[in-house]
């Protein structure tokens, strides 16, 4: 008799961060105070995340209600909170398991672990890139001048805290203490940082300005060459970034869904005498990631097939069960009837074990990650209706008595068996009727209603996939001998087995 289990799978959200790059380039013929193809290219355009919780969470909460602002948290951030956007930190690494459709609920992967306050406090997910501004220079650059980077202000009312994501400008996030080697400058493929000093000034306050200068300490970038400009990395090679340490923090999200933000830095040259030569305006867009859903259905395939007389019992399942008897009853199993064929009485007090053996292998595949259970109940004993006689069984795993004995059981064999339980050893080898030997005995049992069996289980799935044969294939064993004690007469009982999805 085959059950069969269908559970509901939850939705699964699967979010993939898809990071659009906006790269606008203002390109003019080259003349006095215009730098030509000038462009900022980075290497993330995704907006930093940061909204207040808009209800109280507590240190233990997997999941934390927000408000939507717009702010996208995929599966792979590590968040902070902080007591507001620009306050103290209170968690530093907080990972996001996936967000609600409707942005307002976040669920972690693990226990937040600090409390935090509705409205006052701030789940941050800073997002850093790597710029890499290009331009060609009309004028000369001579020894002392320099470069001017400015970014946008800082805004009345915008947070100010340099290692959290800003709604007006890129915070440097210490970059203006790591500034000698996280700022590289390379002339016509040459990488001239050495002689180069680069300075980067947080804005004070509001109205203020996040700038870089970059000074030229001894030679010259002539007219017509092409600069490139690396913030965030730690190495070049062969003219480009070898070594990336994303560092800028992109502002946090401000237009509308779908829309990108545009954000313009000001690039000048300047001489010695800090007279501008040349400029440009680059623009930047930043725009939310797109987030992918799916839903996979739960599967379930569960079947038990005969194994014919005169076969191996672990026939189809010689990876995970070494149980070689061979079948003897003389009567074919097939999927829904086992058939013990004849008892033969045994004198009370030999030394041989006698009896029949039957099988039949059971098959079980699931998409469900936690594996599954498979268990077993009857409708009773294995017993003559008509007499109410019954062959003694156990719902506890026992050996077949040592002599000739009424005795009936099944015996479940194969890799997501706990031989423990099973054999008289943790052996995965063992045989039914052994007489006067060491070797590791299979054990019978008998489910009840009350009493049921779990005769294999597997906590790590998908299972039955290829990459791991042999899981969820479960050869069982029938067996039964009789004394003489034992009336004639047709014997019969119903087992039925139930395969459990752990989703």
């Amino acid at each position: 008799m085959i059950s069969r289990i269908y559970l509901l799978l939850p939705l699964l959200g699967i979010s993939i961060g898809i990071t659009g790059l906006f790269l606008f380039v203002f390109t003019k013929n080259a003349h006095a105070a215009t730098l030509i193809n000038a462009s900022n290219t980075i290497t993330t355009s995704r907006p930093s995340a940061a909204s207040p919780f808009s209800s109280d969470v507590s240190g233990t909460d997997t999941t934390a209600a927000i408000l939507n602002n717009g702010s996208f948290y995929l599966a792979s951030d590590s968040a902070q909170i902080r007591q507001g956007q620009s306050g103290a930190l209170i968690d530093a690494a907080t990972i996001i398991a996936s967000q609600s459709a409707a942005l307002t609920t976040v669920y972690f992967s693990e226990a937040v672990g600090a409390g935090a306050g509705a409205d006052s406090d701030v789940l941050i997910v800073p997002i850093t890139a790597m710029h890499r501004i290009q331009f060609t220079i009309p004028q000369t650059i001579p020894t002392s001048g320099d470069i001017v980077l400015t970014f946008p202000i800082l805004e009345t009312g915008d947070a100010n805290n340099e290692a959290s994501p800003s709604a007006s400008t890129f915070q440097f996030n210490d970059l203006d203490t790591n500034a000698a080697t996280l700022i590289h400058v390379v002339d016509d493929g040459t990488d001239i940082t050495a002689n180069i000093t680069a300075a980067a000034t947080n804005p004070a306050s509001a109205g203020d300005s996040p700038e870089i200068i970059i000074t030229l300490n001894s030679g010259s970038i002539v007219s017509g060459s092409v600069v490139d400009i690396f913030i965030g990395c730690t190495t070049i090679a062969a003219g480009d970034c070898s070594a990336q340490t994303p560092t800028l923090i992109n502002p946090t999200k401000t237009a509308s869904a779908g829309t990108a933000d545009v954000w313009k830095i000001n690039a000048q040259t300047r001489d010695a005498s800090d007279v501008n030569l040349d400029n440009a305006t680059i623009a930047i867009g930043t725009i939310e990631s797109v987030t992918v859903r799916a839903t996979v259905d739960p599967t379930l395939s569960f079947t038990i097939s005969g194994i014919g007389n005169g076969s191996a019992i672990n026939l189809g399942n010689t990876t995970g069960c070494l149980q070689t008897e061979t079948t003897n009853a003389g009567i074919d199993s097939t999927s829904t009837e086992v058939n013990l064929g004849l008892l033969a009485n045994t004198p009370s007090g030999t030394d041989v074990k006698v009896g029949n053996i039957a099988a039949q292998r059971i098959n079980i595949t699931t998409n469900a990650a936690g594996g599954y259970i498979l268990a077993a109940t009857s409708s009773g004993q294995l017993i003559n209706p008509e007499t109410g006689f019954f062959l003694n069984s156990s719902t506890t795993p026992t050996a077949f008595p040592s002599s000739g004995a009424d005795w009936f059981g099944i015996h479940p064999c194969g890799l997501d068996v706990t031989t423990a339980t099973w054999n008289s050893t943790a052996s995965t080898a063992c045989s039914s009727f052994v007489s006067g030997s060491t070797d590791p005995i299979c054990l019978y049992a008998w489910p009840t209603q009350s009493a049921p069996l779990t005769l294999a289980s597997d906590a790590v799935g998908p299972i039955g996939n290829s990459l791991v044969t042999g899981n969820g294939v479960i050869s069982v064993a029938y067996a039964a001998s009789v004394d003489p004690g034992i009336p004639p007469g047709s014997y019969r009982t119903v087992i039925t087995y139930v395969a459990t999805p752990v989703f």
